[in-house]
């Protein structure tokens, strides 16, 4: 299914302008957003504030949602289209995970991803990053934990299929473990497939096992 495929009519007033200068023809139009495509509005804008050295705000709200919607659709109308460096594989990773985040607490119920063959060309999150994790990860049978060193606590490392939750920056995500893999640190990183789309390499640091539901079997 294309969810924009046959959109509604726009609707036209004559209406003054706000400024006295004459009149002009306000628009308001429906298009639909599944959860990946809203995502994908908030990573452009968030992703280049995130590589310019703003740090990300703990939560945004819906309010600022529909108005970051509103002013791309005003900037699309008067043909004004923002271009900016490609961001590094880092910075893009970090926003994603970040803006599933937002979207997936602002709004609960919304579908994912209606379009199933729809690829969103994301740099560092997408098929070819989650088949090199799938490469890197080793398997782990069960739990391991490393014990604590002068810099690092003892960190839990959880057996593949270990229903898992990140908490980070203000933000939670779910997911399932699938091995573990060497980084740039000194500790390995846990492998996780989200419950929601792709994959990472997550510090153990802040990885929790997630509470017992039915789904995982728990009467």
């Amino acid at each position: 299914m294309v969810i924009n495929t046959t959109p509604s009519p726009a609707i036209a007033t004559l209406v003054p302008d706000s400024e006295g200068h004459g009149t002009v023809l306000r628009i308001v139009y429906a298009h639909h957003l599944d959860g990946e495509s809203l995502a994908f509005q908030l990573f452009h804008r968030y992703v280049h504030r995130l590589q310019a050295g703003s740090p990300l705000p703990d939560e945004i709200t819906r309010s600022e949602v529909m108005t970051l919607l509103g002013e791309q659709g005003a900037d699309c109308a008067e043909g004004w289209h923002s271009s900016a460096n490609e961001p590094t594989e880092e910075a893009s990773a970090e926003a994603w995970q970040w803006v599933c985040a937002q979207v997936n607490r602002l709004f609960p119920g919304l579908s994912w991803k209606v379009e199933p063959d729809r690829r969103m060309n994301i740099p560092g999150v997408d098929d070819d990053k989650v088949a090199d994790i799938v490469i890197r990860a080793r398997p782990l049978s069960s739990d391991v934990t490393r014990p604590a060193t002068m810099f690092d606590p003892a960190l839990t490392y959880y057996a593949d299929g270990t229903h898992v939750v990140m908490r980070a920056r203000g933000t939670e995500r779910s997911g399932r473990t699938f091995g573990v893999a060497e980084g740039a640190a000194p500790y390995a990183y846990q492998a996780v497939r989200w419950d929601d789309v792709g994959a990472d390499l997550v510090a153990p640091h802040v990885l929790r096992r997630a509470e017992s539901t039915p789904q995982d079997g728990v009467a």
